[in-house]
């Protein structure tokens, strides 16, 4: 398959029994190895009743009304080329290091390069996952992820209620007297937002600083943003920084602070101090 493979099927089911697997098959060029590949990495959707939902069996029964969409590319053929690592496994659920580039969701066109789904693909078949919360696809670091429907639903309210303490590091280009601190509060996208910051360390060489950082609030691409705004961007940051870039954007999230959805017991996992983001 080249770069510019682009297929999209969408049907409807015209019998009263049909598997998803030979249907697609009528319509596509695909092999049938190609086909499974498009089910395992989350490009198949059955519609019911105008709600698209992932399906990854291939043997799964349709039934007449029903539709199914088929959506590949490149990519949805592509093995996820990212390998995250476990920090911690709390049974209900668990924390680990996501690695730059890897996603927190999938889209029409699969999810396998997504934590969630390389978890279940590569680690542990027999659990459930869930999209507990997200990362920028760029941001490495802490994660979690939830095995079931009601701890993910605890961890979704802890989230939106922000007793999920979230501390992240970031090297910036410009120099800041070590030990400074700051609260930024420049409104994002219109909405309340506040971030404090404190100089870790310093690189006068090179004209970087390394920060500790604390969001108050959880507004999209907020730390870049307001780390921008004051003129000391996240190196490698290709949205709201400045060239030249070179390799991963230099943010991390390196530690969460909550207490267990199940039992309240206080929680606090960071990262290794060998992984932490630091001047090399």
């Amino acid at each position: 398959m080249t770069q510019e493979l682009l297929i999209e099927v969408h049907r409807p089911v015209l019998y009263k029994q049909q598997l998803a697997l030979d249907l697609l098959q009528h319509y596509t060029e695909l092999t049938r190895d190609e086909l499974l590949l498009c089910f395992d990495n989350g490009a198949v959707w059955q519609e019911t009743r105008g709600k698209p939902q992932r399906i990854y069996d291939p043997a799964r029964v349709l039934s007449k009304g029903h539709k199914i969409h088929l959506y590949c590319n490149h990519s949805t053929l592509s093995p996820c080329p990212f390998v995250p690592v476990l920090v911690a496994d709390l049974e209900r659920f668990s924390i680990w290091n996501k690695p730059s580039g890897m996603l927190s969701q999938g889209s029409k066109w699969g999810d396998h390069w997504t934590l969630y789904r390389w978890i279940k693909q590569h680690h542990w078949p027999e659990r459930e996952t869930f999209i507990t919360h997200r990362l920028d696809r760029f941001t490495q670091g802490l994660m979690i992820v939830a095995h079931d429907a009601d701890t993910n639903k605890k961890l979704h309210r802890q989230f939106e209620g922000r007793e999920i303490q979230k501390t992240y590091r970031a090297i910036v280009q410009g120099l800041l007297a070590i030990g400074e601190q700051q609260t930024l509060t420049a409104p994002v996208d219109e909405r309340e937002a506040e971030t404090q910051l404190q100089v870790l360390d310093q690189r006068p060489a090179d004209k970087l600083s390394l920060l500790e950082i604390h969001p108050k609030t959880g507004r999209k691409h907020q730390i870049r943003i307001h780390l921008a705004g004051i003129a000391h961007p996240v190196v490698n940051d290709r949205n709201y920084g400045q060239p030249p870039f070179d390799g991963d954007l230099m943010l991390q999230a390196s530690a969460l602070e909550f207490a267990h959805p199940q039992d309240g017991t206080p929680l606090k996992l960071e990262l290794a101090p060998r992984d932490l983001l630091k001047f090399s």
